[in-house]
């Protein structure tokens, strides 16, 4: 049983004594695989593009679109810029944003933009099924002059 350790010691000190850094070899190539060799195994280094810290919780990109419901949104007016019209609304938050026709919501989405108002259609939180839907015009609310 002794002997067995120390030859099983012995062993993985030659292998890491043969792994030190003084020796630079390249990796032998590998041929290619035929349905017989289905044992080779790839050598694929590991190379991270996204650098992110450890202690953080993952998160989503659109984490302030995707919180926001119709509810909450107030529309401010309309601005047309290189042809297309973008809706000037306002969240809960106090964020005031230029969003395009077809942008999503929690809720919702803007399926038009008016010179008077902008037509949101909305669904269940809730639900996947996005072709039960109603339609909410919301009229636009200038706010008032700081005085």
């Amino acid at each position: 049983m002794i002997q067995r350790l120390v030859s099983i010691t012995l062993l993985a000190g030659t292998a890491l004594v043969a792994q030190g850094p003084g020796k630079t070899t390249e990796a032998p190539a590998v041929p290619s695989a035929t349905p017989e060799d289905v044992a080779i195994i790839k050598i694929t280094p590991y190379k991270p593009t996204i650098q992110r810290d450890p202690f953080s919780a993952p998160r989503e990109e659109r984490l302030a679109d995707a919180l926001d419901v119709l509810d909450d949104i107030s529309v401010k007016g309309m601005i047309k810029k290189d042809g297309k019209n973008f809706a000037v609304v306002s969240d809960s938050r106090g964020n005031v944003r230029w969003l395009p026709v077809g942008h999503r919501f929690k809720d919702g989405e803007i399926t038009a933009v008016t010179d008077k108002a902008v037509i949101f259609h909305q669904w269940e939180v809730n639900t996947t099924n996005r072709s039960t839907f109603r339609t909410i015009t919301k009229t636009f609310k200038r706010e008032e002059g700081k005085r």
